[in-house]
């Protein structure tokens, strides 16, 4: 079932073209990979299917509405993973859930749930942010993202400032994500990755320059010995729970 869906889509900022032309779909359940080159417009993109800029001309739909309208039913996630540094986790999610008409009751069972999804420490939740990690940090992101069920996952360059172990957890969760149903649009530079675990991936230049479906199993490939030993001996979290 197609989710969301873009039409003639293009975005102006000053007078300058960012994308044009985007004609673009995805379905429930699918891994949509956008690589291209810096500048090319693929946050742009995220952000105008996530409602918070609006498009100069064309259509943007997401699940039969204009975006924004239903914010509940659509996740995004940023390289800034946006946290109040001087709230714990648990605080930051609360005020989230909150702006939703959540109660902390409720809130803090989504998070006792989603915690292992996420691999993030079950007693860094009650630190303050600014004491976390960057991979501590997106992995909250992506919580904070999933709290309320989306139907929609905008994901933009996730892994970007985070260590070898957070990454590769944060790509199985994008795969993990769109095997339980939700649409998952995810906007990155890596393009092993993109092949590994998309189900298919749209280089986005300006406008759509050419949509494939990969080939093989939607997996990421075993994990290097390097990385094993990255885990024994370089351990960024060793003695931390952060």
């Amino acid at each position: 079932m197609i989710v969301a869906t873009a039409q003639g889509l293009r975005k102006d900022y000053d007078g300058r073209t960012v994308l044009s032309a985007v004609d673009l779909t995805v379905a429930a359940g699918e891994l949509l990979g956008c690589i291209g080159p810096n500048g090319g417009g693929k946050s742009t993109l995220l952000l105008l299917l996530a409602g918070l800029v609006s498009p100069t001309a064309g259509e943007v739909r997401v699940l039969g509405h204009t975006p924004g309208d239903r914010p509940g039913e659509v996740g995004l996630v940023t390289a800034d993973a946006g946290l109040y540094s001087a709230l714990t986790g648990r605080e930051n999610l609360r005020f989230f859930a909150g702006l939703h008409g959540w109660d902390a009751a409720r809130t803090d069972a989504a998070i006792a749930a989603l915690l292992p999804r996420v691999a993030l420490d079950p007693h860094a939740i009650d630190q303050p942010t600014a004491v976390w990690s960057s991979g501590t940090r997106q992995k909250a992101a992506y919580l904070r993202a999933l709290l309320l069920r989306p139907r929609v996952l905008l994901v933009d360059e996730p892994t970007a400032n985070v260590d070898p172990l957070a990454a590769r957890s944060l790509l199985q969760l994008l795969r993990e994500t769109a095997d339980a149903g939700v649409a998952v649009v995810w906007a990155t530079h890596d393009l092993a990755a993109a092949e590994a675990l998309c189900d298919r991936v749209a280089v986005i230049a300006g406008t759509v320059r050419q949509v494939d479906a990969p080939t093989g199993p939607r997996v990421l490939p075993p994990p290097s010995p390097w990385l094993d030993w990255y885990r024994a001996h370089a351990n960024p979290s060793a003695g931390s729970p952060l």
